[in-house]
């Protein structure tokens, strides 16, 4: 019987969009924040919402209004900013610095101008964001969005306590995945093909929309699942589903590489015939089983997947930040050039 998740899964997603920026509901990984800036298509576009009195050591950004988010930032926020900050932004698939979704515009010089006065802000510390399409980008590290809590979900995210052993699964590949018209979604298009022909002997394709339940209980037949970017470039919460599901994701984000890269999961350079084949399969599961399988290493693993740890990790930057700061205050600045 499928049950609740037994952790605060990690989200960055807020809810209701499209009624006004007054109307969402601040949680997850926004609910730990000092300040939230949030942002929609419909009026009013902005709100900032002051959680603590004092100077923030945390801000949420909202990017649900990408354009009016980012000019709103820089214009009426930032100046308020006097003290060493962490950013956190998403709640939305556009993605950033560079804005690659081919669903919105890309940035235009104006704003691309702020997103880099941002970064060279001298109070901020680092960057935290969802959907970060450039990994060589200094000062920005990408944050994996998690599940995704629509306020109008019939049923909650739900995940087998005890899923089958991944040593009890058949060595194959799940391929289920929505494709809509557009630009978008053409690579999830392109792997499907792959999956019906070149992988045809070890994937298993499901081309019709099925119930939630009824996915986590075909994920439980396979070892592996292809999480193909479409809906921004992270692969969650496919990925957060397959490893609460005890699933192995096949993931291919290089600019999520180093968020991703803290869980067992598969990374490929690209979606093409060469990118798997049975002897890979073999020795992927061979080295991972253990994280799936293993109960302290399983337990590893299901709390990264939570939000206790992704606001730790961002905690954590704030406070080396601020130590590092403070012992170079005390040694003076000839001292300060070693730190």
């Amino acid at each position: 019987m499928l049950k609740s998740a037994p952790i605060e899964a990690h989200q960055t997603r807020l809810f209701p969009k499209n009624q006004g920026a007054d109307k969402y509901i601040i949680n997850g990984i926004a609910a730990r924040c000092d300040w939230v800036v949030l942002s929609d298509l419909q009026a009013p576009k902005t709100m900032l919402v002051k959680r603590r009195a004092l100077a923030p050591k945390t801000v949420f950004l909202s990017l649900r209004a990408p354009f009016v988010a980012i000019r709103y930032f820089f214009s009426e926020v930032l100046p308020q900013l006097t003290a060493p900050f962490m950013l956190i932004s998403g709640s939305e698939d556009v993605t950033v610095p560079n804005q690659l979704d081919k669903r919105w515009r890309v940035f235009n010089d104006e704003e691309r101008a702020m997103i880099e006065g941002i970064l060279a802000h001298p109070n901020l510390i680092h960057w935290y964001a969802e959907n970060l399409d450039d990994a060589s980008q200094p000062g920005m590290s990408p944050l994996p969005l998690g599940l995704v809590h629509h306020e109008s979900d019939a049923t909650p995210d739900l995940v087998d306590a005890t899923p089958v052993p991944l040593k009890n699964r058949s060595n194959t590949v799940l391929c289920a995945h929505r494709i809509r018209q557009g630009d978008q979604w053409a690579l999830r298009q392109q792997v499907s093909e792959l999956a019906t022909t070149h992988w045809a002997s070890f994937c298993r394709v499901i081309e019709e929309e099925v119930s939630l339940e009824h996915y986590f209980a075909v994920l439980h037949q396979h070892s592996f699942v292809l999480c193909v970017e479409g809906g921004g470039i992270d692969p969650a919460p496919k990925a957060w589903h397959a490893l609460l599901n005890g699933t192995i994701p096949i993931i291919c984000s290089p600019g999520l590489r180093a968020a991703y890269k803290k869980f067992p999961v598969v990374f490929v350079d690209d979606w093409s015939a060469d990118s798997l084949n049975e002897a890979m399969l073999v020795k992927w599961k061979e080295v991972l089983q253990p994280w799936y399988d293993e109960p302290i290493l399983r337990q590893q693993v299901m709390y990264k997947l939570g939000l206790d740890y992704w606001w730790d990790t961002i905690s954590s930057h704030y406070m080396r930040y601020t130590v590092a700061d403070a012992v170079c205050e005390q040694a003076g600045p000839a001292h300060a050039q070693h730190i």
